[in-house]
């Protein structure tokens, strides 16, 4: 049979540059699935996304707290596996400059939580992610890094369009009892 035969079909010629695109595609196609699996999903109970940012936020300017020089920023916390996950916030910027010492206040009950922090199984609150020592106030690009049970860094990202003091009537991100307990730490 020759290379060209039209009685015999498809010819070699073509199956072989057919091999030559399938193999590739192949290989890139294999690869997606491993880069998915290392993304945090919040509907993956083997890897949650524990950290949801608002995208909003009140500055803690002056001497106006016990922690300041920093922001509130408003968040979701939650754990929706059946084990307890430690969740440890290794950065927090605010258009890339660093905002200094974190501490975590569950919103709920006022219970503050260091860094790292637990969250417990089945478990869902509001909280406040406190920053302290911030180089500026400004508004801007929030980015926060942490893991998840030791494991690879995630990042949880939002747009804060305005930050105004936590003090007063401006600051409308968190109500009266959320900024008491912000207050408190």
């Amino acid at each position: 049979m020759s290379e060209n035969d039209e009685s015999a079909g498809i010819s070699r010629r073509t199956v072989t540059k057919a091999m030559a695109w399938v193999v590739p595609a192949v290989a890139v196609a294999a690869t997606v699935p491993i880069v998915a699996a290392s993304a945090c999903n919040d509907f993956n109970p083997e890897n949650p996304c524990p950290i949801t940012l608002s995208g909003t936020g009140c500055k803690l300017p002056g001497n106006s707290n016990s922690i300041y020089k920093g922001y509130a920023f408003r968040l979701v916390i939650a754990n929706p596996t059946g084990a307890t996950i430690t969740v440890n916030v290794t950065s927090a910027t605010l258009d890339g400059n660093s905002l200094g010492g974190i501490r975590v206040v569950n919103l709920n009950d006022g219970s503050s939580q260091g860094n790292p922090f637990t969250v417990p199984p089945h478990t869902t609150y509001t909280a406040a992610l406190l920053t302290q020592n911030a180089p500026n106030s400004s508004n801007g690009a929030l980015s926060i890094t942490y893991t998840v049970n030791g494991g690879a860094p995630m990042v949880a990202n939002a747009t804060i369009p305005s930050a105004p003091p936590i003090n007063g009537n401006s600051c409308s991100t968190f109500n009266s009892t959320e900024k008491g307990y912000i207050a408190a730490q």
